[in-house]
């Protein structure tokens, strides 16, 4: 992901500062909007000045675009950590129920500052962005992968379909249901490919997927 216009920064304490002004940013094109957020606003919330802002961006606009792409360039960092560390160990059943909260907190992530910047720059019933688009189409290919890697614990005689119907059935649901029938969603995608009975087994907790800027 490209931004045309930002000053990237080297230094740590310079990295610190546009984090804070990033995550200032979030927070109040969250509350009020992106009309009604100011770059005074956002250096005062980030304990920065208007000369470290402009160090960084050459205006609001370009503001608006590195926020629009950072959220899924940091959501696509911490997936592709978690996928290439603790997911390896995973078993077919606490892929399901990981992946399931993954998609529940995905949906949630900066919501409201997402829904904000994409009528301020693609205009009002704008889709998702290009970096989203690349980002979930990743997501659903590494979640095929995960779970094929596993064939061998897969009963369902035809894996590839299964697989297919699990993913895409918590591609597609997962943010919309209350967690007692989501429970249930994984319990019978699980015994869909295993042929075994798991009642819900707790998410793994070890990675908050989606706490971007903790």
């Amino acid at each position: 992901m490209q931004y045309v216009n930002i000053h990237r920064p080297k230094q740590i304490r310079s990295r610190q500062t546009l984090q804070r002004i990033t995550q200032a940013s979030l927070e109040l094109i969250a509350q009020r909007g992106v009309e009604r957020t100011t770059i005074n606003e956002i250096v005062r919330r980030a304990n920065s000045s208007v000369g470290s802002f402009y160090a960084r961006f050459e205006g609001k606009e370009d503001l608006l675009a590195y926020l629009d792409d950072r959220i899924w360039e940091n959501a696509e960092k911490r997936w592709i950590e978690a996928r290439d560390g603790q997911w390896n160990s995973r078993s077919v059943s606490e892929i399901v129920t990981g992946l399931a909260k993954l998609y529940a907190e995905l949906e949630l992530m900066h919501q409201a500052a997402r829904k904000a910047l994409a009528q301020a720059l693609r205009g009002p019933g704008a889709g998702p962005s290009e970096p989203a688009l690349r980002f979930k189409a990743k997501l659903l290919e590494d979640s095929r992968q995960l779970l094929l890697n596993r064939t061998k614990t897969i009963s369902h005689p035809s894996p590839e379909i299964a697989i297919e119907t699990t993913c895409r059935s918590l591609e597609a649901c997962a943010f919309s249901l209350e967690p007692p029938i989501l429970a249930d969603l994984c319990a019978a995608l699980v015994f869909n490919l295993t042929g075994e009975h798991h009642r819900s087994e707790s998410p793994p907790k070890d990675v908050e997927f989606f706490d971007i800027w903790g």
